[in-house]
């Protein structure tokens, strides 16, 4: 596989591993200014889910964009129990941070699929119908697309795919960012896969996403690697 990529946000660095090398992007809280321009082009980031990843990765989001014009909304199913929680922790319909799941996946630039695997499963067609032509669907493990090969289906062709994937629970993903706030570089490395490069973003789309989750270090892989070393 593939382990070198190039960036036009962030400095990349070659690190040996046994006989191999492998590039990374070293992270921290220094990186956040470089948010936007890693987001070129991006108004809104859909985190559709609540459940391990979606509390974490959609507090942390938020919290490394303050100050920038890019808004973090979350999508759950209309009347989920999760609005309750979610609202407890600021995200609200009265300031645009919450909203029916297809709805804000329709209006994002950027929607990370953070559902059950069950529920992609179930849903996979109707999220793919919301997902505007020239937009782009994240995930956080292969399990999609390893469903997709199951039915000989795929991606739509007209949009970005890209995978961040933290090596860790949600709780931890939030609790070492906040431990962040007090040592920088703190936090849950990742992993990112390009699936499909649409416009051209997507790497550095995928990179922008992991160093705003508070990955110290941030390594290529793909989405069939991801699923495969799962199973």
């Amino acid at each position: 596989m593939k382990s070198s990529f190039t960036s036009n946000v962030f400095e990349t660095r070659t690190i040996s591993l046994g006989d191999t090398t492998e590039t990374i992007v070293p992270g921290g809280r220094h990186l956040f200014p470089l948010l936007p321009k890693a987001f070129d082009g991006v108004k809104q980031i859909g985190v559709i889910g609540w459940s391990s990843q979606g509390p974490a990765q959609a507090q942390n989001l938020r919290d490394s964009l303050t100050g920038t014009d890019i808004v973090v909304k979350v999508g759950l199913r209309e009347g989920s129990a999760s609005m309750v929680k979610a609202s407890a922790v600021g995200f609200n319909n009265e300031s645009g941070t919450l909203g029916e799941m297809y709805e804000v996946i329709r209006e994002s630039d950027i929607a990370l699929l953070l559902i059950s695997d069950a529920a992609m499963a179930e849903n996979y067609k109707q999220v793919f119908e919301n997902v505007q032509p020239g937009k782009t669907l994240g995930l956080s493990h292969g399990f999609l697309l390893a469903h997709l090969q199951s039915l000989g289906a795929s991606f739509p062709d007209n949009i970005n795919v890209i995978g961040v994937c933290p090596k860790g629970m949600g709780p931890s993903v939030r609790r070492l960012y906040e431990q962040g706030k007090e040592v920088n570089g703190a936090g849950i490395n990742c992993s990112f896969a390009v699936e499909q490069d649409f416009d051209g973003h997507a790497t550095d789309y995928a990179l922008g996403w992991a160093v705003a989750l508070g990955s110290p270090y941030t390594f290529l892989t793909t989405l069939e690697s991801e699923y495969k070393s799962d199973i």
